[in-house]
């Protein structure tokens, strides 16, 4: 693995990408990445002319219908990168939703000699547990009434009992799932076509494991120290500390050596999707190339008065270690017992404003309208044209983001307005100060501007230089002009 120091290099290399080429501008980006999510065919073929000119990195599927877009856009946009979806705790084991890895999976321990129930955890003691809105009895294996290991696996998800955790703490599961996952990622090219995926794109590889259920009784885990029970605070620091992060480790460690082994010889890389669940070790142990954070971020959904700067201060600890975050922005566009709402255009600027306040050079972005270019007008529910305004015009940012205005609004709500200056702009963020407030029109506030400056709307017009700015409560504003 890299040294510290040389993850921290993250101003000139990243993950083996040579940074300047990832910035590099074309029809529609200057110095600002993104990304997006395709896992099917586009419904308006010119979408993969859009997706090759503004964005480099893709996460998708093997669909095979759609797999021969995947080339198209790398023929148009060569520097565009694809990772392919895999979950990384658990695994389909029943036919009917397709068990490629389980077979995979047992084909390796037999060959090997290993026993396949390496790959799984399993409940010790007879569990209880409610999935989907059933009760459901899963036998333990060594201390409860399971006839055989493999009754015992560990559901998630799902009470059918199709997805199983499974087990990477010890070297043998480690390698074996880390085997499973490089064959299905990277073995054979998109379907139809002689292009092979860039990087493997890890669902549910959050520090913290989800969807396990409700346990009622029992839920006590074989493979965790002391047999920790699932739902305790002393499993959650087996699972991420002494199972699933040395895994992601190794794996990326492995991914870094890809060049000299996979077919195509070009080096793979790694993407974990983090959800909301945050730790600063995923920097420290280099988990991942890129750290996906799902619906993440915006100004309405994300409150408090310092969610900003702990925004700005994640995405700098993950980049001073050569690791990218990409923001899968939530569309959050109202409050739930409050009146008042934004328009999607208005929530899409505000998301917009989120990122380029707490970016750094390596973050990506994607306005997670719709995960399918199928959707109907795909095209506005994903981008804004203030984004090609940014893009093309706004620069790069001269410093970290500050606080321009802070105060307690006219509902009482108590506020804080972070902004940010580029070259040739500066963006200004208002989130929602607390859960229980709402972001009624009344929670405006006048915010003065430290020179006038041109507003930049959601469709991206440009208007007259302005002093000062009116910021609802999860409201934002973009500016271009000279900022002293």
């Amino acid at each position: 693995m890299a040294t510290f120091l040389l993850r921290h290099l993250y101003s000139i290399v990243l993950g083996g990408f040579a940074l300047a080429s990832l910035l590099a501008p074309n029809d529609a980006s200057a110095r600002l990445r993104h990304g997006m999510i395709w896992y099917v065919s586009a419904q308006n073929p010119s979408d993969c002319d859009l997706a090759a000119r503004r964005y480099e990195i893709g996460v998708a599927g093997r669909e095979g219908s759609s797999d021969v877009e995947k080339a198209q856009i790398r023929a148009q946009n060569p520097s565009f990168r694809w990772f392919v979806y895999n979950s990384g705790t658990d695994n389909y084991v029943t036919p009917e939703n397709g068990i490629e890895e389980y077979t995979l999976s047992n084909s390796i321990c037999a060959s090997k000699g290993w026993d396949p129930e390496i790959a799984y955890m399993h409940y010790r003691d007879d569990t209880r547990v409610v999935l989907e809105g059933d009760t459901l009895l899963v036998p333990g294996w060594g201390g409860g009434s399971a006839k055989r290991a493999a009754q015992a696996r560990v559901p998630v998800y799902y009470k059918n009992l199709t997805r199983r955790l499974v087990n990477v703490s010890t070297p043998q599961s480690r390698d074996l799932n880390c085997a499973v996952m490089i064959q299905l990622a990277f073995g054979a090219p998109f379907q139809g076509t002689s292009l092979y995926p860039d990087g493997i794109f890890l669902d549910n590889t959050g520090c913290v494991l989800y969807n396990y259920g409700d346990v009622i009784s029992g839920g006590h885990v074989l493979e965790a120290k002391e047999y920790a029970r699932i739902d305790s605070p002393q499993f959650r620091s087996w699972f991420w500390n002494d199972n699933l992060g040395p895994f992601l480790t190794a794996l990326k460690d492995t991914l870094e050596t890809s060049a000299s082994w996979t077919k195509d010889r070009q080096r793979k890389y790694l993407m974990i999707n983090c959800s909301n669940a945050w730790d600063d070790s995923y920097a420290s142990r280099d988990v991942a190339d890129v750290l996906f954070l799902e619906f993440q971020y915006n100004p309405v959904r994300n409150c408090g008065l310092d969610a900003v700067d702990e925004a700005y201060r994640r995405d700098t600890v993950a980049a001073q270690a050569g690791i990218a975050s990409f923001y899968s922005a939530n569309m959050t566009s109202s409050v739930s017992g409050h009146p008042g709402s934004f328009s999607p255009e208005e929530v899409m600027l505000g998301n917009l404003c989120w990122f380029l306040t707490t970016r750094t050079p390596l973050t990506l972005f994607y306005q997670q309208g719709t995960n399918s270019p199928n959707t109907s007008e795909w095209d506005q529910l994903t981008w804004i044209r203030a984004m090609d305004v940014a893009d093309r015009q706004l620069g790069e940012a001269v410093g970290a983001p500050y606080t321009i205005a802070q105060g307690t609004d006219p509902l009482g709500n108590a506020y804080v307005v972070k902004a940010r200056r580029y070259e040739n702009g500066l963006v200004v963020l208002r989130n929602r100060g607390d859960w229980n407030q709402g972001i009624e029109p009344k929670t405006a506030v006048t915010v003065p501007l430290p020179a006038p400056l041109a507003p930049v709307s959601a469709n991206g017009t440009i208007g007259k230089a302005v002093t000062e700015v009116s910021l609802r409560n999860g409201q934002g504003a973009l500016f271009l002009g000279s900022v002293p």
